[in-house]
């Protein structure tokens, strides 16, 4: 009897290692995963949020470039999520400006359709094999079917690390969710535009 209880406690503590291991494992990959959500990820570049970043496109001209983000921005903009997109003359041969208003998704079932509006103005200046990516002027216009017209909010006082995190260093949850999604809506339109580039 004694031996079968040994037996069967030897069973139980290497199933709750391996369960321990397993949850590890599963919080190092979660972590890993919002790792681009954590402080830092939102910089803020004379006052306004900003994202930049030079998108490589190795062996194209800048004509090049500037052909292929064309073509990009009229097959991107006509998505269903897409409201509106209208182009500005930069001024500078090349550089193109779009101000761009389309729906981030928090929630969507068949019951619930959690969303916001989201404007931004998205600058892209191409030169020889690269692209530079710039994203800034951001705000939100939350549930603007509401009968009393919804909030307006601007990404400074929404997304910053000193709004979107309580002062035990974690993410609140209101802010959050238009932190996360703005984040994921850039890197997207990167990704995007560097496949259009390559």
């Amino acid at each position: 009897m004694k031996k079968i209880l040994y037996i069967l406690a030897l069973v139980l503590l290497s199933s709750a290692s391996a369960q321990a291991q397993l949850i590890k494992k599963t919080n190092k990959e979660k972590t890993a995963e919002n790792a681009i959500y954590e402080v830092g990820a939102v910089p803020v570049i004379n006052g306004k949020v900003t994202f930049e970043t030079r998108i490589k496109a190795e062996g194209l001209t800048s004509k090049e470039i500037e052909e292929k983000i064309n073509s990009w921005i009229s097959e991107r903009y006509v998505k269903p999520t897409v409201i509106s997109v209208k182009r500005y003359d930069s001024g500078k041969p090349g550089t193109i400006i779009i101000k761009g208003e389309e729906y981030i998704v928090f929630k969507s079932t068949f019951f619930v359709l959690s969303r916001a509006r989201m404007y931004y103005f998205l600058t892209l200046t191409p030169g020889e094999g690269y692209c530079d990516f710039n994203l800034s002027r951001i705000t939100y216009w939350y549930d603007d079917e509401d009968e009393d017209g919804g909030i307006k909010m601007i990404a400074e006082e929404w997304i910053t690390d000193d709004n979107a995190f309580n002062k035990k260093g974690k993410m609140k949850r209101f802010e959050g969710k238009f932190r996360r999604k703005t984040i994921d809506l850039k890197e997207l339109l990167i990704k995007e535009i560097t496949q259009a580039l390559n």
